[in-house]
């Protein structure tokens, strides 16, 4: 699918098309976003700030955050100058001669609010910006007069606010850190003194066999399978070992993917049953008796550092312990790391084998193998 960003034709219009965050959520769900130069600057939302969340959610730059000395200063004049020539216009709304200054610095604005913000803490950031935009909704509605607007503003940055409460608290972030911190300024980290470790890769043919003689399969998906639009094989995956006999269950964590709820929402549009979905308080306990946990592009949601290093820049994330499991697999491009920036060590656990290659494909792969060995 191919979305199209206009911008805004209209004198003085202060809607917007699409925000930085709707963009976002448009590309995590596997959309191609190509936004007009110029779009969101009547509202203070250039096209700048949806062009880098772009080139991060896609890895065309650093996902890390881009951090500088007196960067907080900066955003601050920025945002003050930002203040003082909206405040001119709209006491003297019928000169215009202020407004390409307005336009430059709300694109300066949204280039600097975007470039600190690191992968790891995307979820927790989309519900925030989700809260800015409803905070900014209601303000417009007391500009223009429109009541509708003004309580739907304030609902949908009431909302967004909470959301954003729950996110740093599933995250074990402070929402101080978040508001006023880099948006996930974590150290990247790796083996000790630059070490190799060995690790155990397998083929879609040697995984299928462990698959179907498999009592118990927890499948734990992320956000590689978001990237790869696989929920639709892994539907195919999970009605296969069901028929099977295969007890299977999906283990959601509540930052998984690139937005809240992420993987509920793939999952139910794949008719996954609902209550296949179990939350990690819920699906921990009984990892340590799962015969096989089956890792769909999922990463820092499954790192045991956060567990078990006081020293790791996740430390005390709750994630989902799939390291206890009796075996895993790992569904991964790459060894790379993930979106927080430090290696996982269960890579490297005795119990744990890597499945190179795009998701969608490995998973029909499987889903292939399975078939031809019950034939």
């Amino acid at each position: 699918m191919r979305i199209a960003v206009l911008r805004e034709r209209a004198a003085g219009e202060t809607r917007v098309a699409a925000t930085p965050e709707t963009v976002k959520k448009f590309i995590a769900l596997g959309a191609t976003v190509a936004v007009e130069p110029g779009a969101g600057s009547c509202a203070a939302i250039p096209d700048a700030a949806s062009v880098f969340a772009f080139a991060k959610l896609q890895e065309l730059m650093p996902t890390r955050p881009i951090m500088w000395p007196g960067q907080h200063v900066i955003n601050l004049a920025v945002f003050v100058a930002s203040l003082g020539i909206a405040m001119a216009m709209a006491l003297n709304p019928a000169s215009q001669a202020l407004f390409p200054a307005f336009a430059v610095l709300a694109l300066v604005f949204g280039i600097l609010l975007v470039l600190p913000i690191g992968g790891a803490d995307m979820p927790t950031v989309i519900a925030l910006l989700n809260s800015y935009a409803g905070l900014a909704a209601s303000a417009m509605g007391f500009a223009l007069g429109n009541k509708l607007l003004i309580i739907v503003g304030a609902l949908d940055g009431t909302s967004g606010f909470i959301l954003a409460m729950i996110m740093c608290k599933a995250m074990n972030r402070s929402f101080t850190n978040v508001l006023f911190g880099g948006f996930g300024q974590v150290a990247s980290t790796s083996p000790s003194g630059g070490e190799q470790r060995s690790y155990r890769s397998m083929t879609p043919e040697e995984a299928a066999p462990s698959l179907e003689i498999a009592s118990s399969v927890v499948i734990v998906p992320g956000y590689g399978m978001a990237v790869s639009q696989a929920q639709h094989r892994v539907a195919e995956l999970y009605e296969h070992l069901e028929e099977l006999g295969v007890d299977v269950k999906f283990a959601i964590h509540p930052v998984a993917g690139r937005m809240p709820g992420h993987m509920n929402v793939l999952l139910a549009e794949a008719d996954v049953p609902y209550d296949k979905l179990i939350e990690l308080e819920d699906i921990n306990p009984g990892l340590p008796q799962t015969d096989v946990v089956l890792v769909i592009g999922a990463n820092d949601t499954i790192n045991p550092s956060a567990r078990d290093d006081p020293s790791s820049a996740i430390a005390g994330m709750p994630i989902i312990e799939a390291d206890k499991a009796k075996q895993v697999m790992i569904i991964k491009r790459s060894m790379n790391a993930g979106f927080a920036g430090i290696d996982n060590p269960i890579y490297y656990n005795q119990n744990s084998s890597m499945l190179f290659g795009d998701a969608k494909k490995i998973v029909e792969h499987l889903v292939k193998e399975l078939q031809d060995l019950a034939e």
